[in-house]
């Protein structure tokens, strides 16, 4: 009887791990890859096919401005060079909503986590994933109404923020701006940041929304290929 018991576990334990590295391999295809390709070439539109389709059917039109900051944050960054997938596990807790909790919502529950790194750019991405027919796609969560009118009212800090700003980002003066967009052109925006707050002794919230005016009017150095 412990015997049989001992070989039902042990077949258990082997079809888990068959599973796991089959969804792996799926989500290195089906998302990884081409998720990617859609970063570097800054196209909204493609990142969008890459929203679960439970979460593409919340977008309406007044969750769209919410999700159309999340694509221009994505098309934005910098992601130059060669990139590796430093994790791809099963959810081991509740995905975070990154908004106070009764504003928004996952459409579907994510089952993996994945964390992408960028080398020469410094960056790293989090994403959690759930498979639709053997594809793998990326659950964000939905707003609800509430949820809107503080996402909203985040803009509306945002806005006056640069406001405040406006008079840091014309005194950045050479060779100090000259070196923040050096660091911009390769992609290295959180040195950027820190660079400037450093310089600058301003909080960090401060520097970013200077570091990402000076990034909307700064060329990307093109990636070499082969």
């Amino acid at each position: 009887m412990f015997a049989n018991t001992r070989l039902a576990a042990s077949l258990v334990l082997l079809a888990g791990s068959a599973m796991a590295a089959s969804d792996e391999t799926a989500i290195q295809s089906t998302f990884v890859k081409p998720w990617v390709e859609a970063l570097r070439s800054k196209d909204k539109f493609r990142l969008a096919q890459f929203f679960h389709p439970a979460v593409r059917a919340c977008i309406n039109a007044g969750t769209k401005g919410y999700f159309d900051a999340a694509l221009d944050q994505e098309a934005r960054e910098a992601t130059v060079g060669p990139y590796r997938v430093t994790k791809i596990a099963p959810m081991q807790q509740p995905p975070p909503t990154f908004f106070p909790e009764e504003d928004v919502s996952y459409p579907v529950r994510p089952t993996y986590e994945l964390q992408v790194e960028f080398e020469q750019a410094n960056l790293g991405f989090t994403r959690f994933l759930a498979p639709v027919d053997g594809s793998w796609y990326e659950v964000y969560p939905c707003p609800t109404e509430k949820g809107v009118a503080y996402f909203r009212a985040l803009l509306q800090e945002r806005a006056e923020r640069q406001k405040r700003t406006a008079p840091l980002i014309a005194a950045l003066k050479d060779p100090l701006r000259g070196e923040l967009r050096d660091l911009l052109r390769q992609g290295r925006t959180m040195d950027a940041i820190h660079k400037y707050q450093a310089a600058a002794s301003v909080d960090l919230s401060t520097a970013v929304v200077v570091i990402d005016a000076l990034q909307q009017s700064n060329p990307r150095v093109p990636e070499n290929r082969k």
